[in-house]
């Protein structure tokens, strides 16, 4: 497999729940984030980037912040996955999906 630059950010809104229960993995804590770096590094290398935003946590200026009127306007559940730009999944997921999602992405650039 060649290796590819894979940029992949979690961005969610904590001020925001989609979910009243406990659903789906908490993006929100640097036990689960460090956990889902590992286990793509393990999977694809040095050559992915992972990124936990917090949209409740920009300001305006942010070049992120763009998300917030995006998930209005298309009315998606946080959290969004994003690999290399591009929305991946809207609502819960885990690392799994994570994985399966950045094959996908090699797949279609290699």
């Amino acid at each position: 497999m060649t290796e590819a630059t894979v940029d992949i950010k979690i961005i969610d809104d904590t001020s925001r729940r989609d979910c009243d229960a406990a659903c789906g993995t908490d993006w929100s804590s640097p036990e689960a984030i460090g956990l889902a770096i590992r286990q793509i590094r393990e999977r694809f290398g040095e050559e992915t980037k992972l990124e936990y935003i917090d949209l409740s946590r920009t300001t305006a200026e942010h070049p992120i912040a763009q998300w917030h009127q995006t998930i209005r306007e298309r009315n998606l559940s946080a959290p969004l996955l994003l690999i290399n730009g591009q929305l991946r999944i809207a609502g819960q997921f885990d690392t799994r999906q994570i994985i399966d999602a950045v094959e996908a992405e090699i797949e279609m650039v290699t």
